[in-house]
């Protein structure tokens, strides 16, 4: 990948970010904060490139319009361990730090991109503290999936495949304990049964009470638990 820029006849210089992997066509499309991510075919030159873009600039700078429109800033709150938090910059620390009490204490150095940070240290906690209770739950049910990692997916907490394992949503960081039992529970469960039929259901019931209530919890905050994805 690499970046370039392209100016248009009125003079606006549009970011753009190269990828070659498009088979047959050009495809653009918003990548985050002033920059556009266009996929072009290997064999489509720079020429032939800058080219098709001067020929759809109308289209070209309504992406760059969306482009321009879309926040750097950080959410009002965080969600951690099914709470909220708000945050600040300090001087003196190089490394995030959080306190029960305190909340989220950011490095001043890294401002300009503080999502960035505070998103990597989120995934460094989900990393221990989500597999360390799918690991738990796993013994207890006295079941072995055939892997256990996190994912980077928008449309579901967790999911189970016979062959490759258990993934959880790494987002499930923000969400209380119950809850994220219960999808460690859930998706355990799917390893005897494949469906969501009653035995699936009598089967999560014995291991969890909290059913009802981890899904409302997710159906009332779940959106709330990607808020870091909305902002670049």
């Amino acid at each position: 990948m690499s970046v370039f820029i392209h100016t248009t006849t009125d003079d606006c210089a549009i970011r753009l970010k190269l990828r070659r992997t498009a088979r047959k066509n050009i495809i653009l499309r918003v990548a985050s904060h002033c920059l556009l991510d266009i996929n072009a075919p290997p064999f489509v030159s720079m020429k032939s490139l800058h080219q098709w873009l001067r020929a759809n600039e109308a289209s070209i700078k309504q992406f760059w319009q969306q482009a321009a429109e879309i926040s750097t800033a950080l959410p009002a709150y965080i969600w951690f361990r099914g709470q909220t938090y708000s945050y600040m910059s300090v001087a003196v620390i190089t490394r995030v730090h959080w306190h029960a009490r305190q909340s989220f204490l950011l490095p001043l150095s890294t401002t300009q991109l503080p999502y960035v940070v505070l998103r990597d240290w989120l995934k460094q906690c989900a990393q221990t503290e989500l597999l360390s209770r799918l690991q738990y739950w796993a013994q207890v049910m006295q079941l072995r999936p055939a892997a256990m990692a996190l994912s980077q997916a928008r449309t579901f907490w967790g999911v189970c495949r016979r062959r490759t394992g258990i993934r959880l949503n790494w987002r499930l960081i923000g969400a209380p304990a119950f809850v994220v039992d219960y999808v460690c529970i859930h998706e355990l469960c799917h390893l005897r049964h494949a469906n969501h039929g009653k035995a699936f259901w009598a089967m999560v019931a014995e291991y969890t009470a909290e059913t009802v209530s981890a899904r409302l919890w997710l159906k009332k905050h779940g959106t709330e638990l990607f808020t870091l994805d909305n902002v670049s």
